[in-house]
């Protein structure tokens, strides 16, 4: 669900996408409800279909728009990028390519979430090693913008040994503040079988026990916030 930002009023709208083959062709049937005028569209069009990628990541909302981490097969080598849904116009296009430094698709997971609340924050793990790359934009997203002005910066690297692979996750925080930079993921841990939220910051690894969790969960991470991450 998202909302078309383009106009003075936000009108929201939830947006089904199916891909089927016929006779060799393959056809995608985009299912559009408008909730302003309570009704249904359905139209069938290439403009949802992407040969060229693969998603990497669950999608995350930003001014009204779906955006998640793809692997792109058009370069040479192949590139992450990041995909956007446009409830404006209806269409999944390439907003802009990801800081990456592997060109394989499946060595390294990409985590997106949002940084300050109008940014974007990536995360890439090693799934050998563990390792874990955070980047941040350097500037505000903004409704019109198209990617092309994206500026990455990196906000920190760690690399702890048995960390958990945060894709299984998909949510994580990162913030910086008067303590300094911080990453915060609640995840489950299967030796032993707990549920925990893991605080990192410089060279400390903290843990934090979740009482009476002991079963696989789901985590979202709220923004803003005024709670500090000590």
């Amino acid at each position: 669900m998202g909302y078309d930002g383009s106009k003075p009023e936000k009108s929201y709208k939830i947006i089904g996408i199916m891909k089927t083959h016929s006779r060799g062709e393959k056809i995608t049937t985009s299912a559009v409800f408008e909730f302003a005028t309570n009704a249904w569209k359905v139209t069938h069009r290439t403009g949802f279909h992407r040969d060229i990628t693969s998603t990497h990541s669950s999608p995350v909302s930003l001014n009204g728009n779906l955006y998640w981490t793809a692997y792109s097969y058009t370069a040479e080598t192949g590139q992450y990028v990041i995909e956007r849904l446009d409830f404006s116009k209806e269409i999944i296009k390439t907003f802009c390519i990801l800081p990456s430094k592997w060109k394989e698709s499946f060595s390294h997971a990409q985590v997106l979430a949002i940084y300050k609340g109008d940014r974007f924050s990536v995360l890439e793990q090693c799934k050998r090693t563990s390792e874990i790359e955070i980047w941040v934009t350097k500037n505000k997203i903004g409704n019109g913008d198209d990617g092309d002005d994206v500026v990455w910066i990196k906000f920190m690297t760690f690399s702890i040994p048995d960390f958990p692979l945060v894709l299984s996750y998909k949510s994580y925080l990162v913030d910086n503040n008067i303590y300094g930079k911080s990453f915060v993921l609640c995840c489950l841990t299967k030796k032993p079988k707990q549920g925990w939220v893991y605080i990192v910051r410089g060279d400390m690894c903290k843990q934090i026990k979740i009482d009476k969790v002991l079963c696989k969960f789901q985590s979202s991470v709220y923004v803003p916030s005024l709670i500090n991450i000590f």
